[in-house]
């Protein structure tokens, strides 16, 4: 993988991270911070990361917001936020390339980078509502496929 396309897959997975939990719903506390959990997660030989960190700020059936700060497998630290609807409108992500959307109704959401990489989510909430677990297919424009799951705790 060429490290653009690397770097934009890795910060799609970041981002895809974060706002499942009011694609679901099934909410996350807000306002709370989550930490990815390295040594539970499984990259699946895709992009990694080397830490991960989101606030989820809003997180309602009718909309979201969250900032992420991450730190991509090339140690490169990327700042980015989200804010929308639940309804499947597009929107492009603050502070990185490409869009994000989101359908309550359906549960779907999608991830689109500017290189035609396209990440599906889907996650679930420990019943304490400690651990945010989220499962990913990332389709790169090129055919690769990759299966993720990123595990989260929640630190405050």
């Amino acid at each position: 993988m060429f490290p653009f396309t690397r770097r934009v897959a890795l910060i799609i997975l970041s981002s895809a991270l974060t706002p499942f939990a009011f694609a679901a719903h099934t909410h996350l506390p807000v306002p709370s911070t989550w930490t990815l959990n390295l040594a539970e997660s499984d990259f699946g030989g895709g992009p990694s990361m080397k830490s991960d960190v989101f606030v989820m700020v809003t997180d309602t059936e009718k909309s979201a917001k969250w900032t992420d700060t991450m730190i991509d497998g090339d140690g490169k630290t990327w700042k980015s936020s989200w804010s929308g609807p639940a309804d499947g409108t597009s929107r492009p992500f603050t502070g990185m390339p490409g869009s994000y959307s989101s359908n309550a109704a359906t549960d779907v959401s999608v991830m689109t980078a500017p290189d035609g990489s396209i990440s599906t989510c889907s996650f679930s909430l420990s019943a304490d509502k400690k651990k945010f677990t989220n499962r990913c297919v990332t389709k790169t424009k090129d055919g690769k496929q990759f299966n993720q799951t990123t595990v989260y705790d929640r630190t405050k």
